[in-house]
């Protein structure tokens, strides 16, 4: 059963088992979060992790895949933070947004294997709701890692928010042609169609931008592979030839700054990712993209297995949190901790921890 703690006491009972924790853990945490309550309201706290699980419990971690730079940031969260706290770590790739039967029979395979814990990076927003339940009709907590997944009976949320990912972009956007200015026309590629924060990504832009200057000319939807969004956005430039701004996932980005190069366009249309990898990081220090919005992945990684013991050991939990995200621009990307974000340059997919 999961258990439900008042955020003062989460926060004084994790200070206080945090007292003695050493250096390497003082790297991360504490941490300011965003904590939702269950009446919707959101303050920001600071999260406090366990110094160490009680025992060697054994979590299973699935991911939709690791072909990009976000999830293995999320990977190298996961598997450093096992590691930190003692417990043994199995890592699932289910091998893309396709793959949603293949993501299921995983975590139940994995589960059947002693699992205390899932986290998982979901596919479907609703598509895992019967197997949900499931676990936790067998006692085994789930945490709704990164995606969002609607059903009522996952233990905790550690979300990098996707609707505040997709709003933070739109913001940026609208703030620099706010009504009244001149109309911008904008080529949106938020990522597959049908994945849960694809449609929060889009429904966090939409939001944004509205009552602005900023216009959407078309949205196209297509999984998140270089060629895929090379693609699409070749497509959305031959049809519309007024285009001011490729917005999208850091794919897009990625997939943005050749093809507009290569048509001669390169500055006339400018480039604005929703997250931040390697490449649209290194984009920035360029200046051949935009604007790009952070969302710390590797902390979310982190948290989710800390979360994750708590859950297993009974301890205070907070249901609902996701770290603190900003937009980067050239002008200030050298500020950003790059180690919250992305993984680092040689590490590699991780499977298992501690097995």
């Amino acid at each position: 059963m999961k258990t439900h703690f008042p955020l003062a006491r989460f926060v004084a009972a994790t200070a206080l088992a945090c007292a003695a924790v050493g250096a390497q853990a003082a790297e991360w945490f504490p941490l300011p979060v965003n904590s939702t309550a269950a009446n919707g309201t959101t303050s920001q706290v600071q999260y406090q992790a366990l110094p160490k699980a009680a025992q060697p419990w054994k979590i299973c971690v699935s991911f939709p895949h690791m072909k990009d730079a976000f999830w293995l940031a999320a990977n190298y969260g996961v598997v450093e933070e096992a590691k930190r706290l003692g417990v043994k770590l199995q890592v699932l790739d289910a091998g893309g947004y396709t793959q949603l039967s293949n993501q299921i029979s995983q975590i139940e395979n994995c589960a059947a294997g002693g699992a205390k814990a899932v986290v998982i990076g979901s596919i479907s927003q609703d598509g895992l709701n019967n197997l949900v339940a499931e676990l936790k009709k067998k006692n085994i907590p789930v945490v709704d890692a990164f995606n969002g997944i609607v059903s009522k009976d996952v233990g905790a949320r550690v979300l990098t928010i996707p609707r505040e990912e997709g709003e933070r972009a739109g913001r940026y956007l609208a703030q620099k042609h706010p009504a009244g200015s001149k109309p911008v026309k904008v080529a949106w590629l938020p990522g597959p169609a049908g994945a849960g924060w694809v449609e929060l990504f889009n429904a966090g832009f939409t939001s944004a931008i509205k009552g602005s200057a900023v216009q959407i000319a078309e949205t196209k939807y297509g999984d998140t592979g270089k060629e895929v969004q090379s693609r699409l956005i070749e497509d959305l430039l031959q049809t519309h030839k007024d285009i001011d701004y490729v917005v999208g996932t850091a794919v897009t980005a990625e997939a943005a700054v050749p093809v507009l190069r290569a048509r001669g366009v390169a500055g006339k249309v400018k480039v604005v990712s929703v997250y931040m990898t390697p490449g649209v990081y290194q984009g920035l220090k360029a200046k051949t993209i935009d604007a790009s919005g952070m969302a710390p992945v590797v902390l979310t990684g982190r948290i989710a297995i800390d979360q994750a013991v708590r859950l297993i050991e009974k301890k205070d939990v907070l249901t609902n949190v996701g770290p603190v995200g900003k937009v980067y621009t050239p002008a200030d990307i050298g500020t950003l901790k790059v180690e919250t974000v992305l993984a680092p340059a040689n590490f590699r997919p991780t499977f298992r921890v501690g097995q």
